[in-house]
């Protein structure tokens, strides 16, 4: 099969999916699929349990690991009974993990939204905050009452690559999550906090391109700031893209990893 038609330049994007739902249907919100199409990617949904994580990554030219259920507490070393941790899904960690862990050693653009944020700290060492009202309650970062997306601000750390990215040093952003990681992880560098020292955003200090912010820019991605994230990340895919190197210098695409 030739990859290098029709597809050159536009890069393959992968996306997580959620884990299956009571009737048996994977979902992933359409909001994810809109932003990357309208920064120039094309999304290819990544439903866990697959046990080669690895063969999908050879198809692919970045990765969003997407927003979702809680990562249990095991995952991190800390106890799994928490009474506020819900909709954990153990398929979807093991899964997810793997993902995370073969794009951080193999170099290929990821960007971490909500529980992928959190999921990127775990493979690097960090720990969670299990419940955010625990430790942090001047800002609320969800609705506890409905569950619903509250908007709130979260200040940029000058000189990083989002401060760089979204060109601004505070935006309005939209948060999902009542998790948050507890502290940057080793290989990390801070890119945002919110008003009440949360962290909100880390991206990697020697990876190409790692990004992983708190909150979900796929709401608000049709906002310039937001929108910015989402194009250049799909910038860095189509960097990385063996198949636009192909097209422009004859080589041969990258090869299946067994």
């Amino acid at each position: 099969m030739n990859r290098t038609s029709p597809f050159s330049n536009r890069p393959l994007i992968g996306v997580t999916t959620r884990n299956r739902n009571d009737e048996g249907d994977f979902v992933a919100p359409g909001r994810y699929v809109d932003a990357i199409r309208a920064a120039g990617g094309i999304p290819v949904l990544f439903p866990p349990g697959e046990s080669e994580p690895q063969v999908l990554l050879s198809w692919v030219d970045g990765l969003v690991l997407t927003g979702g259920g809680d990562l249990c507490p095991s995952t991190y070393g800390e106890d799994p009974q928490h009474p506020q941790v819900r909709y954990v899904n153990a398929e979807r960690d093991r899964f997810e993990v793997a993902l995370a862990q073969a794009v951080l050693a193999q170099g290929i653009p990821v960007l971490g939204i909500c529980r992928g944020m959190q999921l990127l700290n775990v493979v690097s060492g960090g720990k969670l905050i299990p419940h955010v009202p625990d430790v942090y309650d001047e800002l609320d970062h969800f609705n506890p009452a409905d569950r619903k997306p509250i908007r709130h601000n979260v200040s940029l750390i000058r000189s990083t690559r989002l401060h760089q990215i979204v060109g601004a040093e505070e935006i309005s952003v939209v948060s999902w999550h009542h998790q948050a990681i507890r502290d940057v992880p080793s290989g990390w560098r801070l890119a945002a906090r919110s008003r009440d020292e949360l962290i909100e955003a880390i991206e990697h200090e020697t990876h190409p391109w790692a990004v992983a912010v708190q909150w979900h820019p796929e709401f608000t991605f049709e906002e310039a700031e937001h929108f910015r994230l989402f194009q250049e990340f799909v910038q860095a895919a189509l960097r990385f893209s063996p198949r636009f190197a192909a097209t422009l210098s004859g080589a041969e695409p990258r090869a299946q990893v067994a």
